[in-house]
């Protein structure tokens, strides 16, 4: 994807027309269709105005680059859940084993061993975070 058309691409994200967008940026229709055609290519100061319209940063819309945090970052929930059932299934196992406790009881333990998994991932997340990361 090049210049025109990631400027195309933005303004349809959008929902605005070329004329729209070129009454919000301050240029023409017709600066805009070109811009889009390749027939030209936006100034500096017109790229800094589109971008905080579209919400991206020039490198975007210039070079198609991302933000590093955007393109890095992992979610950790697969963490979470992953704690959560170890822990809820061996607080059921061992609650179930042990015979001395209503079904009632049984399903409390597990919730609360869900709970100790998640509390866990937490404790593990902060810590990667905290040392996880590359000066």
């Amino acid at each position: 994807m090049n210049l025109s058309d990631r400027i195309q691409y933005l303004r349809k994200q959008k929902g605005f027309s070329q004329e729209e967008l070129a009454d919000k940026v301050g240029v023409s229709r017709q600066a805009v269709s070109k811009w889009e055609s390749r027939q030209s290519a936006p100034d500096l100061d017109k790229i800094i105005i589109m971008s905080e319209i579209f919400g991206v940063t020039t490198d975007y819309i210039l070079k198609g680059i991302e933000p590093a945090s955007a393109t890095k970052k992992k979610p950790i929930y697969p963490l979470y859940l992953g704690f959560a059932i170890t822990f809820a299934a061996i607080a059921g196992i061992w609650s179930f084993a042990a015979n001395r406790f209503l079904f009632s009881e049984i399903f409390l333990i597990i919730l609360a061993g869900a709970a100790s998994g998640i509390g866990i991932s937490l404790i593990f997340s902060i810590i990667f975070n905290l040392f996880g990361k590359k000066a």
